[in-house]
């Protein structure tokens, strides 16, 4: 049978499952395919290739199609709703965010689409300068890749326990009692998450409604 995009990428995704990005080998794959490696340089040329064509598949499996603002929806919540689709869409597989750091655009069309679309509609349909919907879109998916990357790579707490100093161990005693406070308020890694997003978000929102008081004076 002849190879199919398809099964690259299903075979690719159950690598990754079982071994992470350093386990997932071009070889490997041609192993498990049952296939000579150059039958799979026809479809990737090198592991780059590999990840953006499973970048693609995460992806367009959460988007199918671009998200559109509900009705009389408020910008932040159609952001984030989409926002956190691309999050969802990245911790379902192990070293998601691995994946997706540095995609090619170009292969992974679902990603281009994705960031094209939210620049348009900040623009068109919510009436954002192109500069600022820009800056929010690029800042707030950079920010999601890297969030995932350290979500699925970080030690756990009893691991930097047992080997050593934390953060922690530098702080006052009066700043450790805060950071105790504010922690207490976060009921997992989502909250934490949306902390940040939330900042850029409604960092943007003062910038724009400060441009337009300035413009009405």
């Amino acid at each position: 049978m002849t190879l199919q995009r398809k099964d690259i990428v299903i075979k690719g995704l159950e690598i990754l499952q079982r071994g992470g990005v350093d386990g997932l080998t071009l070889r490997k794959l041609a192993s498990e395919l049952h296939i000579q490696a150059a039958s799979l340089y026809t479809h990737v040329k090198n592991k780059r290739d590999l990840l953006d064509e499973m970048a693609e598949e995460m992806l367009r499996a959460q988007f199918p199609n671009m998200p559109e603002p509900r009705h009389a929806e408020m910008w932040q919540v159609w952001f984030k709703r989409i926002v956190h689709g691309v999050r969802g869409a990245l911790l379902i597989y192990r070293d998601g965010g691995l994946v997706a750091a540095g995609v090619n655009p170009r292969r992974a069309k679902t990603y281009a689409k994705l960031g094209a679309h939210m620049l348009s509609v900040l623009c068109e349909t919510y009436d954002f300068d192109v500069v600022a919907a820009g800056n929010l879109v690029a800042t707030a998916l950079v920010y999601t890749y890297g969030s995932v990357i350290e979500e699925q790579n970080s030690p756990s707490a009893e691991e930097i326990q047992e080997t050593g100093a934390s953060v922690g161990d530098y702080f006052s005693p009066e700043m450790k009692r805060k950071l105790a406070d504010a922690a207490r308020k976060f009921k997992g890694t989502t909250d934490f998450f949306d902390q940040a997003l939330d900042l850029m978000i409604y960092g943007v929102q003062s910038e724009i409604h400060g441009r337009r008081a300035g413009l009405e004076r």
